[in-house]
């Protein structure tokens, strides 16, 4: 094992709130560990792009990190080492850098794993810490497998991390999703319509489920889920007859799916970029956000916003909330989860306990389980404790599980 005192600390996965306070935190506690952090720009695509035999790429790709360089970026949004989701272990061609090409077609994928690696030994990194959502995480267990040390800090708004009942972002995201949802309703409400609001595309419908749940809203579509439309819409006129105001809100999951045979009696009803979004999902386009929608804003909400607009015979109105989850000041649970996590990160660095991920969970609070563990499944809708099939709503008991047995 090295003895250098070299930390890579990189970032994986959409922004979240908190995820500057996690880094200035983690940043402070390794230089007091004695380590030396570097950070390494735009997640994965910095240790891809550094080309071992140009010096001249170490610059472009890593930044020597000190407490007064992240001094006081808890108090901004984004992420100060950018980030991106390129996985390594199948990156196209078009984010290859030249020195790694080969003659092989344009179409094809790498695997640039290998590559990784020797970045990783040759400049003598002790560890990477790696702060990304469920995608990253897998792609870090994987390389943590193939005997690269690695320390894993959960963040995503979707809370779909499995083997945690909690991650980075999760929070406040929760909390803007529901005072949006309120602040719509006002609209709703003045236009006597139905509105559809879409969350991000994912492969779970944890988050957007306890959004519609805690704002109250009339019906939650989710991925877990395939809906038929035409119940949907008499649901969501009948909580339109009954609703003081003469409105409905539905909250769709963009990943949520039609029945394959609705999908198919009504693809001829949609528009061209709406029977698009069909086609993929129906060929199975992953529930993963940066996959290269063809149509790039439409998705599962303008689908069903489109439907239900044929099928009621009335004017119904779409927001997609997606990145405005992303913005905002993290909340005190999210500043104290990112906090502790990245303290938890830096003492399994000092005890070179790798292959491990900082977690929450409801039986042990804060802990430590293995990184492998991402791999095995995905922190989602409980359908039968949760969730209401026939009724497209969430169950009146449902109670965030990392607070309760």
């Amino acid at each position: 094992m090295t003895t250098s005192k070299r930390v890579g600390i990189l970032v994986g996965g959409g922004d979240v709130p908190g995820l500057n306070m996690c880094l200035k935190s983690l940043i402070y506690r390794v230089i007091d560990e004695g380590f030396e952090p570097i950070g390494i720009r735009k997640g994965w695509e910095g240790l891809i792009n550094y080309n071992y035999h140009d010096p001249t790429t170490y610059t472009n790709n890593f930044i020597e990190l000190n407490k007064n360089m992240v001094r006081a970026i808890d108090r901004s949004p984004g992420s100060f080492l950018h980030a991106s989701r390129v996985n390594p272990l199948t990156v196209p061609y078009s984010l290859v850098p030249g020195f790694l090409k080969s003659d092989r077609a344009r179409d094809e994928k790498y695997d640039l794993t290998g590559h990784l690696q020797e970045v990783v030994e040759r400049l003598g990194f002790r560890a990477l810490i790696c702060v990304g959502d469920d995608d990253m995480l897998k792609h870090a267990a994987h390389l943590s497998q193939k005997g690269v040390p690695i320390i894993a800090i959960p963040k995503t708004i979707h809370n779909n991390v499995y083997g945690t009942d909690y991650t980075i972002g999760f929070s406040t995201g929760l909390a803007r999703s529901v005072a949006f949802i309120h602040e719509l309703r006002a609209l709703a409400g003045s236009r006597e319509q139905i509105i559809v609001v879409e969350t991000f595309r994912i492969n779970s419908g944890l988050s957007t489920l306890m959004a519609g749940f805690l704002a109250g809203v009339d019906r939650v579509v989710i991925p877990e889920v395939e809906y038929n439309p035409e119940r949907l819409a008499y649901l969501l006129q009948h909580d339109k007859q009954i609703s003081p105001n003469n409105y409905a809100v539905l909250v769709i999951s963009d990943g949520a799916r039609l029945t394959p045979e609705k999908a198919d009696q009504y693809a001829p009803r949609l528009s061209p970029p709406s029977r698009a979004e069909l086609k993929e999902e129906k060929n199975g386009r992953p529930l993963t956000e940066g996959t290269g929608k063809a149509s790039g804003l439409v998705g599962s909400g303008m689908v069903a916003a489109e439907l239900l607009g044929y099928l009621t015979g009335e004017e119904v109105f779409l927001q997609p909330l997606t990145y405005l989850l992303r913005t905002g000041s993290p909340d005190g649970q999210d500043l104290l989860g990112a906090t502790n996590f990245a303290i938890m990160a830096a003492r399994l660095l000092r005890e070179g306990k790798y292959g491990r991920m900082t977690a929450y969970q409801k039986r042990y609070n804060l802990t430590d389980v293995p990184l492998e563990i991402v791999t095995q499944g995905v922190n989602g809708v409980d359908v039968e404790q949760m969730y209401d099939v026939e009724a497209y709503k969430p169950k009146v008991n449902l109670i965030w599980a990392a607070l309760e047995e």
